[in-house]
């Protein structure tokens, strides 16, 4: 009997580590969007746009060189997380770099659950400082205040909307069906 309840539990542990845990995924070639008169950004100015993102999700950018930037977080004083993003001028790419406390197993690329809502989080904030900077015209700056705030807070609550689908709180479909009312057309 003993036997029985000892596999049990074995079988139990494994079952429950294995869904604490995902494959690191690596976002490559992400596009980065042309200013509305059909220039390009500067790689300064992706890079600039790039830590921004970071900074505004409490990323900590460091930049590299040889259009590089490295980024890290710390979670609950507890998980930390480094990934490298490599950017041109048309695209950008988010690697995993290392990471204490996260449980990683480079044999099979696993990792904390959390890890890849977190990486998606920053990508999408990235995302929000390369559109809102693409809407303007080469050399200009965004002026209106509150149609900044405006898409701000609607970032801020597809984020939020992203958190709760990675806690499992709502669907993937509900998680898409509400992104589409707050970003309309816009993505």
């Amino acid at each position: 009997m003993k036997r029985v309840v000892l596999f049990t539990l074995l079988i139990a542990s494994i079952i429950f580590v294995q869904a604490e845990a995902a494959r690191v995924e690596n976002l490559e070639n992400l596009v980065i969007p042309e200013r509305t008169d059909g220039s390009q950004f500067s790689l300064e100015e992706v890079r600039m746009l790039i830590m921004n993102g970071c900074s505004e999700r409490q990323w900590k950018p460091e930049y590299e060189g040889e259009s590089v930037i490295t980024c890290s977080i710390l979670v609950r004083g507890r998980h930390f997380v480094k990934v490298e993003i490599p950017f041109g001028q048309s695209d950008y790419s988010i690697f995993y770099l290392e990471s204490e406390e996260m449980d990683y197993n480079p044999a099979n690329q696993s990792i904390h659950r959390k890890y890849n809502g977190w990486v998606e989080n920053l990508r999408m904030m990235i995302d929000h400082q390369l559109k809102q900077a693409a809407a303007s015209p080469a050399g200009s700056v965004v002026t209106d205040k509150a149609d900044e705030k405006s898409e701000a807070a609607r970032y801020e609550a597809l984020l939020k909307l992203g958190e709760l689908r990675d806690k499992g709180l709502i669907t993937d479909e509900e998680f898409e069906a509400e992104k589409t009312k707050l970003l309309g057309d816009n993505e």
